[in-house]
């Protein structure tokens, strides 16, 4: 919705809608009002309204009985009267009408929320690919219809979150990886990288935060991509080797967990005085001793590599980038000083 200061609907856009871009080819009617885009979320099973259900202790609204007050999720001092079914205004002082569909949510006049399967102005056309279609998702996937103006019968599935695929036929890889007692006390987050070796192309790096639970100490991160390593980071920067394997199978179970004996050694730990004083480039060629000498040895790493000793003790390194913030871009909504951590800096899929 574009809505003025008065929280009136400044302008109802009837053409073609925007999946991406929040576009209004009109102004409001009134050019001195500072209007803003507000986005409501619903949930389009049960049409309840997301917001926090508390009511604030201290709130600058006066909301009637059929309103409460809420904070913008993005404003830290900026509150708004979302208002129950009939009702609109700054502090839902006004009553409205609405002709509609009795299973739908009247929202600013003549704005309907509208359940799953139905839409239009009024809520009271159907959509039927998904009732047409037998068992269109499956393992108890959503089906949810994509709106006849962009695509006709077609439909997207919303998976449960053990599975994926466009029907959501697909078990995603679970990996239950137990943290001991030590390594619990260190840290609050864990960083999971998942390392897959290509023949002729650089190794592909997907990065999974995973918030550690008070008084739990197992972490199950689930995973539809293959992979042949996995890397454990805490927020110190130590590094463990919890999975390596040359093949990757799809659909697995895999339990690990952090041992001391898999932490990853600085390298500089590992070679003698003489060694540590050589440049770089030329350091690097007694790399492949290192897992040989040490025989417990797992893995090691410098500036720039991640080295892996495989059975036969010898050393797979592979570049591996230990300066990647995941401070989800700066911009943190966590509240009380908390730290906001995102997965994949490229398309993150995870925030904690």
């Amino acid at each position: 919705m574009l809505i003025d200061e008065q929280k009136k609907v400044a302008f109802y856009h009837c053409g073609t809608k925007f999946n991406i871009y929040l576009l209004y080819p009109k102004q409001s009617k009134n050019s001195l009002a500072n209007c803003s885009t507000h986005i409501d979320v619903f949930d389009k099973i049960t049409i309840k309204y997301w917001a926090n259900s508390q009511q604030l202790e201290s709130c600058p609204l006066s909301c009637t009985k059929y309103g409460r007050c809420i904070r913008y999720v993005n404003k830290q001092f900026s509150y708004f009267c979302p208002c129950d079914q009939g009702h609109s205004g700054i502090q839902c002082e006004l009553q409205e009408n609405c002709s509609r569909s009795s299973d739908s949510f009247c929202r600013a006049l003549s704005i309907c929320i509208c359940l799953l399967h139905k839409h239009g102005p009024t809520c009271y056309l159907k959509f039927s690919i998904c009732q047409l279609l037998s068992t269109p998702c499956e393992n108890d996937g959503i089906c949810v219809p994509i709106d006849d103006r962009i695509v006709r019968n077609k439909f997207t599935c919303l998976c449960k979150g053990t599975f994926y695929g466009r029907r959501c036929e697909n078990s995603k890889s679970e990996i239950d990886v137990n943290v001991d007692g030590e390594t619990f006390e260190q840290t609050t987050a864990i960083f999971i990288h998942f390392i897959t070796a290509f023949e002729n192309v650089q190794h592909q790096r997907i990065t999974t935060p995973e918030k550690m639970k008070y008084d739990e100490s197992t972490i199950e991160p689930f995973v539809t991509h293959s992979f042949h390593i996995v890397i454990g980071e805490l927020l110190n920067k130590s590094y463990y080797l919890l999975v390596s394997r040359d093949a990757s199978i799809e659909s697995e179970y895999i339990q690990t967990e952090f041992l001391p004996n898999h932490r990853c050694i600085f390298v500089r730990e590992l070679l003698i005085k003489t060694f540590r004083s050589y440049p770089r480039l030329r350091r690097i060629k007694y790399y492949p001793l290192l897992c040989r000498q040490s025989q417990q040895l797992k893995c090691f790493y410098d500036e720039n590599y991640m080295c892996i000793c495989d059975l036969d003790r010898f050393s797979n390194c592979f570049t591996f980038n230990h300066f990647s913030t995941y401070d989800c871009h700066d911009h943190n909504d966590c509240e009380n000083g908390g730290q906001c951590f995102q997965g994949n800096a490229t398309c993150p899929s995870v925030i904690v």
